[in-house]
């Protein structure tokens, strides 16, 4: 891993297009083919892992997927103390997909999305919306009173607020992983290519971490809002247990 791979490289420039007096860039790099190459391993991955299954005598391949997909459900369910079924698509989704975000990097020569404001800032949206979907799904509109408690003068503060969380999601992400790249790269031209190899097991620990708490923190923030009677009251005819083993 050398100095380069921390900087984004602009590959193909599209040119600008225009919506109003807005002018959007369009420009390809070296982030959004790395993004597309880890969209494409778990699109693949989750495609021939999946094809095969038995219930009687599963293949040790089956049996360590249901594995990882009960510990993830499980997760879910000890820490937001709701039904996994509302939830279990989008966060599981989010910790494979940041997972092999951050450990593509090690692969000469991609360079670790996770590592550049754009793409966490993508994350981060999908994590802003998705928590007025689920309010908006279990509460209805009513949903968006909470913007105006404890009284109606702190809806300023309450939307400064829901910013600030998307704001610290997006730079704890971002500044961990880049922060990392730089280590790995100033350690590779002191040290040389040998030396730094054992901390490529740290490496894969803390990309694991860190993907594991970007969907931790996008439950809990969508959770924050819920409440825990509600979602039992709708889900009420959902038998789930399945993850109880």
């Amino acid at each position: 891993m050398g100095v380069e791979k921390v900087f984004t490289k602009e590959l193909l420039d599209l040119g600008y297009i225009s919506i109003g007096n807005i002018k959007i860039h369009l420009v390809i790099t070296d982030v959004v083919i790395t993004t597309w190459v880890a969209m494409a391993v778990v699109v693949v991955l989750s495609f021939i892992l999946t094809r095969d299954l038995k219930v009687k005598h599963p293949s040790t391949k089956q049996v360590l997927i249901e594995t990882v997909i009960i510990a993830m459900a499980k997760q879910i369910k000890d820490f937001s103390q709701t039904p996994v079924f509302p939830f279990f698509s989008l966060i599981a989704t989010m910790w494979i997909f940041v997972a092999f975000s951050n450990l593509i990097g090690m692969v000469p020569p991609f360079h670790t999305p996770t590592g550049n404001l754009s793409a966490v800032a993508g994350l981060s949206t999908i994590t802003f919306f998705s928590i007025y979907y689920y309010g908006v799904k279990f509460h209805g509109i009513g949903y968006f009173k909470k913007f105006f408690e404890p009284v109606f003068i702190l809806f300023p503060l309450n939307v400064i607020g829901e910013f600030g969380r998307i704001l610290s999601l997006t730079f704890r992400l971002f500044g961990n992983m880049l922060g990392w790249d730089l280590i790995i790269a100033i350690l590779v031209l002191l040290t040389g290519v040998l030396i730094p190899v054992p901390m490529m097991l740290f490496n894969i620990v803390g990309d694991i971490i860190q993907a594991y708490l970007f969907g931790v923190l996008t439950l809990a923030y969508i959770v924050a809002g819920l409440k825990v009677e509600e979602i039992d009251r709708k889900l009420s005819g959902i038998k789930e247990d399945w993850y109880e083993i």
